[in-house]
């Protein structure tokens, strides 16, 4: 039983504000990434790795966030392969609206971890378990 006598329900340790807030953040430093390069798969790694035995819904959006940034980093480098073969310069339009699409999820899964919600990328390879 506990002493709580307010009218809403008992938000669970780890939903706790900071909770909230450090699983936001873990979706909006990768950010980081467009200015220094590795940022954007560092970050989570390191929240996940210090984070996931202390909060389930830290290591959650850590995870979820670490592989979004794995799976964009695997086909930036095929559009890369592709771009050295002149293939790629034929998807060079498509850039700017995966860009747009890319920083829609992120801004999307941290609005949806800010809120107390899990959140699973779309089409992103869930390779880190």
């Amino acid at each position: 039983m506990t002493d709580y006598q307010g009218n809403g329900p008992v938000m669970p340790p780890e939903f706790n504000r900071d909770a909230k807030n450090m699983a936001m953040m873990v979706h909006l430093l990768p950010l980081l990434g467009f200015f220094l390069p590795g940022m954007s798969i560092l970050i989570p790694l390191l929240i996940w790795l210090f984070k996931r035995d202390k909060s389930p819904y830290i290591e959650h959006h850590a995870r979820e966030s670490l592989n979004f940034q794995i799976t964009v980093a695997l086909l930036v480098a095929i559009w890369i392969a592709l771009k050295l073969m002149l293939v790629g310069l034929l998807l060079l339009p498509l850039v700017p609206a995966i860009v747009i699409i890319v920083l829609i999820l992120m801004i999307r899964a941290a609005l949806k971890a800010g809120d107390g919600e899990y959140y699973l990328y779309p089409f992103s390879l869930r390779l880190v378990k």
